[in-house]
Protein backbone atom coordinates (compact mmCIF):
# COMPACT_ATOMS: atom_id res chain seq x y z
CA UNK A 1 0.00 0.00 0.00
CA UNK A 2 1.72 3.24 -1.15
CA UNK A 3 0.06 5.35 1.56
CA UNK A 4 1.27 3.05 4.33
CA UNK A 5 4.76 3.08 2.77
CA UNK A 6 4.79 6.90 2.70
CA UNK A 7 3.57 7.05 6.29
CA UNK A 8 6.24 4.56 7.40
CA UNK A 9 8.91 6.54 5.53
CA UNK A 10 7.83 9.79 7.22
CA UNK A 11 7.78 8.14 10.66
CA UNK A 12 11.16 6.49 10.04
CA UNK A 13 12.61 9.81 8.90
CA UNK A 14 11.28 11.65 11.95
CA UNK A 15 12.55 8.89 14.23
CA UNK A 16 15.98 8.89 12.59
CA UNK A 17 16.21 12.68 12.95
CA UNK A 18 15.17 12.45 16.59
CA UNK A 19 17.67 9.68 17.28
CA UNK A 20 20.46 11.64 15.56
CA UNK A 21 19.69 14.67 17.72
CA UNK A 22 19.54 12.57 20.86
CA UNK A 23 22.67 10.69 19.85
CA UNK A 24 24.63 13.88 19.42
CA UNK A 25 23.86 14.96 22.96
CA UNK A 26 24.40 11.50 24.43
CA UNK A 27 27.75 10.91 22.70
CA UNK A 28 26.25 8.13 20.58
CA UNK A 29 26.85 7.69 16.86
CA UNK A 30 25.93 5.06 14.28
CA UNK A 31 28.68 2.45 13.85
CA UNK A 32 27.18 0.71 10.83
CA UNK A 33 24.35 -1.22 9.31
CA UNK A 34 24.51 -4.98 8.85
CA UNK A 35 23.07 -7.20 6.17
CA UNK A 36 23.56 -10.91 5.67
CA UNK A 37 24.63 -13.08 2.76
CA UNK A 38 25.57 -16.66 2.16
CA UNK A 39 28.64 -15.33 0.27
CA UNK A 40 29.69 -12.00 1.86
CA UNK A 41 32.66 -11.53 -0.49
CA UNK A 42 30.42 -11.78 -3.54
CA UNK A 43 27.86 -9.39 -2.06
CA UNK A 44 30.63 -6.94 -1.12
CA UNK A 45 31.52 -6.80 -4.84
CA UNK A 46 27.92 -5.71 -5.56
CA UNK A 47 28.08 -2.76 -3.12
CA UNK A 48 31.58 -1.84 -4.29
CA UNK A 49 30.45 -1.88 -7.93
CA UNK A 50 27.16 -0.01 -7.45
CA UNK A 51 28.09 2.54 -4.76
CA UNK A 52 31.87 2.84 -5.18
CA UNK A 53 32.56 1.59 -1.66
CA UNK A 54 35.83 0.03 -0.49
CA UNK A 55 36.54 -2.79 1.92
CA UNK A 56 37.85 -1.28 5.17
CA UNK A 57 37.97 -4.35 7.40
CA UNK A 58 37.51 -8.11 7.20
CA UNK A 59 36.96 -10.40 10.17
CA UNK A 60 37.29 -14.06 9.35
CA UNK A 61 37.26 -17.13 11.55
CA UNK A 62 36.60 -20.75 10.56
CA UNK A 63 32.94 -20.16 11.57
CA UNK A 64 32.22 -16.78 9.99
CA UNK A 65 33.17 -13.98 7.62
CA UNK A 66 32.25 -10.33 8.08
CA UNK A 67 33.24 -7.59 5.61
CA UNK A 68 32.99 -3.87 6.36
CA UNK A 69 32.65 -1.36 3.51
CA UNK A 70 32.81 2.43 3.54
CA UNK A 71 32.97 5.39 1.15
CA UNK A 72 36.07 7.24 0.01
CA UNK A 73 37.95 8.35 -3.10
CA UNK A 74 40.17 5.27 -2.67
CA UNK A 75 40.73 2.42 -0.20
CA UNK A 76 42.88 4.53 2.15
CA UNK A 77 40.30 7.34 2.22
CA UNK A 78 37.54 4.80 2.93
CA UNK A 79 39.56 3.36 5.83
CA UNK A 80 39.99 6.89 7.22
CA UNK A 81 36.25 7.60 6.89
CA UNK A 82 34.74 7.73 10.38
CA UNK A 83 31.19 7.39 9.03
CA UNK A 84 29.04 4.30 9.49
CA UNK A 85 30.07 1.15 7.61
CA UNK A 86 27.96 -1.27 5.64
CA UNK A 87 28.71 -4.60 7.31
CA UNK A 88 28.05 -7.81 5.38
CA UNK A 89 27.92 -10.84 7.64
CA UNK A 90 27.93 -14.44 6.56
CA UNK A 91 24.75 -16.37 7.25
CA UNK A 92 23.49 -19.83 6.30
CA UNK A 93 21.34 -18.62 3.40
CA UNK A 94 20.63 -15.44 1.49
CA UNK A 95 17.96 -13.10 2.87
CA UNK A 96 14.75 -13.78 0.96
CA UNK A 97 12.05 -13.37 3.62
CA UNK A 98 12.82 -9.98 5.17
CA UNK A 99 11.43 -7.14 3.04
CA UNK A 100 12.34 -4.20 5.28
CA UNK A 101 15.10 -1.97 3.82
CA UNK A 102 18.07 -2.23 6.18
CA UNK A 103 20.26 0.29 4.37
CA UNK A 104 19.19 3.76 3.24
CA UNK A 105 21.62 5.58 0.94
CA UNK A 106 21.64 9.30 0.12
CA UNK A 107 22.42 9.48 -3.61
CA UNK A 108 23.06 12.22 -6.16
CA UNK A 109 22.28 10.36 -9.42
CA UNK A 110 19.39 7.94 -8.98
CA UNK A 111 19.16 7.05 -12.67
CA UNK A 112 22.84 6.06 -12.91
CA UNK A 113 22.52 3.94 -9.78
CA UNK A 114 19.46 2.14 -11.11
CA UNK A 115 21.50 1.13 -14.18
CA UNK A 116 24.43 0.07 -11.97
CA UNK A 117 22.17 -1.99 -9.70
CA UNK A 118 20.74 -3.92 -12.64
CA UNK A 119 24.18 -4.38 -14.25
CA UNK A 120 25.61 -5.73 -10.98
CA UNK A 121 22.86 -8.32 -10.48
CA UNK A 122 20.47 -6.42 -8.22
CA UNK A 123 16.88 -5.57 -9.04
CA UNK A 124 14.46 -2.75 -8.44
CA UNK A 125 11.66 -3.38 -6.01
CA UNK A 126 10.03 -0.09 -6.97
CA UNK A 127 10.99 2.33 -9.74
CA UNK A 128 12.22 5.68 -8.41
CA UNK A 129 9.36 8.05 -7.65
CA UNK A 130 8.91 11.59 -6.38
CA UNK A 131 7.84 11.74 -2.75
CA UNK A 132 4.74 13.93 -2.84
CA UNK A 133 5.59 17.26 -4.44
CA UNK A 134 8.86 17.64 -2.51
CA UNK A 135 11.30 17.00 -5.36
CA UNK A 136 12.77 14.17 -3.30
CA UNK A 137 13.16 10.94 -5.32
CA UNK A 138 13.04 7.56 -3.63
CA UNK A 139 14.06 4.23 -5.11
CA UNK A 140 13.73 0.77 -3.59
CA UNK A 141 15.99 -2.10 -4.63
CA UNK A 142 17.12 -5.58 -3.65
CA UNK A 143 20.73 -6.78 -3.66
CA UNK A 144 21.69 -10.19 -5.08
CA UNK A 145 21.46 -11.79 -1.60
CA UNK A 146 17.86 -10.58 -1.13
CA UNK A 147 18.55 -7.61 1.19
CA UNK A 148 16.29 -4.63 0.56
CA UNK A 149 17.74 -1.12 0.41
CA UNK A 150 16.43 2.37 -0.24
CA UNK A 151 17.95 5.33 -2.08
CA UNK A 152 16.98 8.95 -1.49
CA UNK A 153 17.92 11.74 -3.87
CA UNK A 154 17.52 15.31 -2.63
CA UNK A 155 15.65 17.80 -4.80
CA UNK A 156 17.62 19.41 -7.58
CA UNK A 157 18.43 23.03 -6.74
Amino acid sequence: NPMKMKTRALIAGALATTLLCLGATAGTTLNGVRVGAKDPAQLAKFYQSVFGMFEVQRIQTPQMLEIMLDFGANADAAKANTGADVVIMQQAADNTGDTLPHIVFNVTDMDALVKAIKAAGGKLEREPFEFGKTGIRIGMAIDPAGNHFEMIQAPKR
